[in-house]
């Protein structure tokens, strides 16, 4: 294709995404909220697939002993935990460091309702950190088994119940994506329709004079791909803005109880990934939209 006709083609789709503003408009406003639904969902399925993986890599297993327990009986359990040939490292977690986590954590704010309680009330913890996580389970039955030990915490719950969300929530989105996306389709080649009847003379004459199908064509395509591309860009602002709020606000609240295990996926590692799956999409709805918009008129 020469210069001057790629020139041509351009100038023709801005000019006629121009001249239909209202349709245009409408057909803009549908792929940017459809594409911010989707990055809604394909976010949390990130951070739900990425905590998983820190959760099923680096389980940690929190070991209560009863509150009766003596100085002796304890280090008898931390013994056991010691010479653990599967134990990574662990860390021991005093009565005085978890009522103070109780009280920063729950009662922050409220600590009259604590008045006349003290560390007492809590018992001594040890929070472990395994080798090979495959092993946990053995770990979890050896450690609930063990005398003087309470109940033992091990978050299998939680990654069984993230897990089964994150394999609905790209279901979800792709049904949803899909739906909003056909919605799209039609707006833009509905759109694009008004553009090619109000010119079905022109492109009448084109034909006769030899133009082909694809010189006729290009014109509408490219203005249905800049609305897919502008739709993207607007939604790339609205959820990459939000997300970075969001992901400042969780983590500035996580630090403050002190709890490190949620990690939230940095914007900046997955921006070239939204941004291209974004494009990709806004491209691929606007110039099909426009395709089928315009076939019809091309059977002269």
């Amino acid at each position: 294709m020469k210069i001057r006709t790629t020139k041509y083609i351009i100038k023709e789709g801005f000019i006629n995404a121009y001249k239909n503003k209202l349709m245009s408009l409408a057909s803009l406003s549908i792929i940017t909220a459809s594409l911010i639904i989707f990055g809604v969902f394909f976010l949390a399925a990130v951070n739900l697939r990425h905590n998983i993986r820190t959760l099923e890599e680096q389980p940690e297993i929190q070991v209560f002993c009863y509150l009766e327990l003596d100085e002796t009986q304890i280090n008898i359990i931390e013994e056991d935990i010691k010479g653990n040939p599967y134990v990574r490292e662990y860390k021991a977690v005093s009565k005085r460091e978890a009522f103070e986590k109780v009280k920063t954590e729950m009662f922050d704010g409220k600590e009259s309702v604590l008045e006349g309680l003290d560390e007492s009330i809590m018992p001594v913890s040890y929070i472990i950190k395994l080798e090979d996580s495959s092993k946990s389970r053995e770990v979890v039955e050896h450690y609930r088994g063990l005398s003087g030990v309470e109940k033992v915490s091990y978050p299998q719950q939680a990654i069984d119940f993230i897990s089964r969300i994150t394999y609905w929530i790209p279901l979800i989105s792709s049904l949803l994506l899909g739906i909003l996306l056909l919605v799209s389709m039609l707006i833009i080649s509905n759109t694009i329709k008004l553009t090619v009847f109000a010119r079905r003379r022109e492109i009448n004459i084109m034909k006769y004079i030899g133009a082909t199908d694809w010189f006729i064509r290009w014109p509408f395509i490219v203005e249905g791909v800049i609305i897919g591309i502008v739709g993207a860009v607007f939604a790339f602002a609205v959820v990459g803005y939000g997300y970075n709020a969001l992901e400042g606000r969780i983590t500035e609240d996580m630090a403050k109880i002190g709890v490190d295990i949620i990690k939230i996926v940095g914007i900046k590692d997955i921006a070239i990934q939204i941004v291209g799956i974004y494009c990709l999409i806004g491209v691929a709805v606007g110039a099909v939209g426009s395709f089928i918009s315009i076939r019809k008129y091309l059977q002269v």
